[in-house]
């Protein structure tokens, strides 16, 4: 990760003091082509968003932490980028850095000259360099114009190969995930990427909904079929995970029904409790599925809407939770919805009613996170749901899109006012609900 300090030697009256900043870019935010909304505005390449943690430390205790989102479209490789730094160290350009656009989020190393006289009126020329990361809350957070509400980290007077060993990481990080690359959490120690917002958030929204919400998944034939072919290869009475397992019903209650031993997990209290009310032979653990913290004891492992709607930071940790959770050879089995087929962004937005932390992905994306680092082998996918189903969600896409379209051309003269249908994308961008069936690997 990118890792610039700043150290203040002990003194007599004061003993050594360390600040250090910290970014880690995760991944781009989507694929060329597909729609990337953040804030109040949008563009048309998600593969040009960056997923980043920002971390901040005094005395090696945490005292900032956020994730964001940076927009870049300069070079992708580590040529292109050692290029434009060149021409910065050559004086051509006076910084260099990332950040373009939607939102503001920036990471720029600057060259300040100035000249200043002696006490014999002599003139001297000096240079400075300033390193600022602009992280946009706003945009991120707010759904505000890109820039409005900034956390700016400012580091002057840098010594200049400091900010080059800085700037030379970030390059070498960009670059990776430019080419589809992701940290493996393996090489961070425990905890590494907690943080306390998304979880919190999210447990709120679930303990606010746990009394009414209910799921019918195995009224859905395809799934239902691929679920129970799934049991059928674990161990007779094996150890199951549902993780992120909500109030159990249906999928713990089936799991009880074919003779396994069964672990549920999950941040929220309150669903835990209707769980624990219903299931008495289950156990059950308040965790996230980033917070599990066991090895070789399952058999299996099941996430039904739950894992498949981190973030790609929680979704990496995730994965290799789930990975050392497995016995050698254990099966994992992944249920949800790409909401978003068309697009990506909006980490921060409203679903079920309420404000959440997510993402969600395509079924290539799924399969090429789980098998990345070498922790699972993809064993089979299915795309579930009925004709009717899609057809459903087509017509109802068309009638927002219709809508969607309509408000933003009302000012518009009336030969522009064509129908939705002939001037927005294809249905293939409506939602489709997948599975992914996958096995522990041996590393």
């Amino acid at each position: 990760m990118a890792r610039i300090e700043i150290i203040k030697e002990a003194k007599e009256d004061s003993p050594r003091s360390v600040e250090c900043l910290e970014i880690l870019v995760w991944g781009v935010c989507g694929h060329q082509g597909q729609e990337f909304s953040i804030g109040s505005g949008a563009n048309f390449n998600a593969s040009g968003n960056f997923w980043l943690e920002i971390r901040y430390s005094l005395q090696d205790i945490p005292l900032f932490y956020t994730r964001n989102i940076l927009h870049y479209l300069g070079p992708r490789d580590v040529v292109g980028m050692d290029a434009n730094l060149q021409k910065f160290l050559n004086e051509e350009f006076t910084g260099f850095g990332f950040g373009d656009m939607l939102p503001e989020t920036s990471i720029l190393l600057t060259r300040r000259k100035f000249s200043y006289p002696d006490s014999n009126d002599e003139t001297h020329e000096s240079t400075d360099y300033t390193l600022k990361i602009s992280a946009d809350m706003g945009a991120v957070f707010g759904s505000s114009p890109p820039g409005e509400r900034m956390v700016d980290f400012r580091f002057e007077y840098i010594e200049l190969e400091e900010g080059l060993r800085f700037i030379r990481e970030l390059i070498r990080e960009v670059s990776e995930a430019a080419s589809g690359h992701h940290p493996d959490p393996a090489a961070f120690p425990p905890g590494h990427s907690e943080w306390p917002f998304a979880l919190r958030l999210n447990c709120l929204a679930y303990d606010q909904i746990s009394t009414g919400y209910q799921e019918s998944y195995f009224s859905d034939p395809t799934l239902a079929e691929a679920f129970d072919g799934w049991l059928a290869e674990l161990p007779a009475s094996g150890y199951v995970l549902d993780a992120g397992c909500g109030h159990g019903d249906p999928v713990i209650a089936r799991l009880l029904e074919k003779g396994f031993q069964v672990t549920g997990s999950d941040l929220s209290p309150l669903m835990l409790a209707r769980a624990r009310e219903q299931f008495p032979a289950a156990r059950f653990w308040e965790k996230a599925i980033t917070e599990i913290d066991v090895d070789s004891i399952f058999d299996g492992a099941c996430s039904f809407s739950s894992m498949l709607y981190l973030d790609p930071i929680d979704f990496f940790h995730s994965i290799y939770r789930l990975y050392r959770a497995l016995t050698p050879g254990g099966l994992l089995f992944l249920c949800g919805f790409d909401l978003h087929p068309g697009w990506r962004g909006e980490p921060y937005h409203v679903d079920l009613n309420h404000w959440m932390w997510g993402e969600t992905y395509g079924k290539d994306e799924t399969v090429h996170f789980l098998e990345e680092h070498g922790y699972f082998k993809v064993l089979k996918t299915v795309e579930t749901g009925t004709e009717a189903d899609r057809q459903e969600r087509i017509e109802r896409w068309r009638e927002q899109s219709q809508k969607e379209y309509e408000k933003a051309t009302i000012n518009l003269p009336p030969e522009f006012h064509l129908p939705a249908i002939e001037i927005s994308a294809n249905p293939a961008r409506v939602a489709y609900p997948y599975i992914v069936i996958a096995q522990k690997q041996e590393k």
